[in-house]
């Protein structure tokens, strides 16, 4: 069961539709996972290193200028 907040709040709702609205919102739709549905390959780990070289670059220069 969830939580309720009618007893609390002065609602123009009906218990009965608060209650689903409250079930509505707790239902969630799992969105696909990018990386599990991408096969890895040596190509796409390639790939995805060489389009990772500037994030790379960046946390470099940010560490370097931490210390």
């Amino acid at each position: 069961m969830t939580p309720s907040i009618a007893p609390a709040v002065d609602c123009p709702m009906s218990p009965a539709d608060v209650a689903a609205h409250h079930e509505a919102s707790y239902v969630r739709t799992p969105r696909e996972n990018r990386i599990v549905a991408e096969p890895a390959t040596p190509t796409t780990c390639r790939s995805d290193y060489e389009n990772g070289a500037d994030v790379r670059a960046t946390f470099a220069r940010q560490q370097r200028t931490r210390r």
